[in-house]
């Protein structure tokens, strides 16, 4: 083959962020490896909150990824920039974890009847319309615990400041996150917290160098390195 059509190699290994700050010692990746209390290439059997087989890490291309394999309560990745949410995403602020849910505006105004319809005289223009929003509070199990409208520009939360308080959670920053509406849109953005914003995979994601993942009461960090 052509050296310049070659996927670049790369070196992964992941590390485990202990409760003192610290980190254990790497675990190299193989081509594929798997995750979870038993049966895997990296076991914690006594981590409860853990799926048999929760998550597998795959290199593939000079890539690193991450997919969640069906497991009870879910992996998720440390937000490093701005996202976009969609319906259902789910994230953890501190120890809260919330559900973000959407309805069109024409949707929610207009279910009930179809009289005063117009019809089209030429192909419509389609574009994103405005949208109502809210978040769900939810334990682990989906169960919703509270619901919190996102009817302004912008909605933040945090333990001591904000729009949304929660003053009890120890693991959230005192202005912890934001929710900022766009036209069709919504944005959540981190205000430099010290634990961060963890979203739930819904697909095979990639990750890159020092992004950090968490499962059952694990937080991992990632090491990539390009092999020449």
């Amino acid at each position: 083959m052509f050296p310049g059509l070659r996927a670049p190699q790369i070196e992964a290994s992941i590390s485990e962020r202990l409760p003192d700050g610290s980190t254990g010692t790497p675990a190299p990746l193989q081509k594929e490896t798997s995750i979870g209390r038993e049966s895997c290439d990296l076991n914690f059997p006594e981590d409860v909150l853990l799926s048999p087989r929760h998550a597998a890490l795959t290199i593939r291309e000079g890539r690193l990824y991450l997919k969640d394999l069906g497991s009870t309560n879910g992996t998720y990745i440390r937000q490093r920039q701005d996202m976009e949410l969609s319906p259902g995403d789910v994230f953890l602020l501190g120890q809260g974890l919330f559900r973000f849910t959407t309805q069109s505006l024409d949707e929610t105004q207009n279910q009930a009847s179809l009289q005063g319809t117009m019809m089209w005289n030429a192909a419509p223009k389609l574009q994103r319309g405005p949208l109502t929003a809210k978040l769900e509070q939810i334990k682990l199990t989906g169960e919703v615990v509270a619901e919190f409208r996102l009817d302004k520009p912008e909605t933040t939360l945090g333990r001591s400041t904000g729009d949304l308080v929660f003053k009890d959670d120890r693991y959230m920053s005192g202005t912890h996150a934001r929710i900022v509406a766009q036209p069709g849109r919504f944005i959540l953005q981190d205000l430099h917290s010290r634990n961060g914003i963890y979203r739930r995979v819904r697909q095979e994601t990639e990750l890159q160098d020092h992004d950090e993942f968490f499962m059952g009461e694990r937080i991992f960090r990632v090491e990539i390195k390009p092999l020449n």
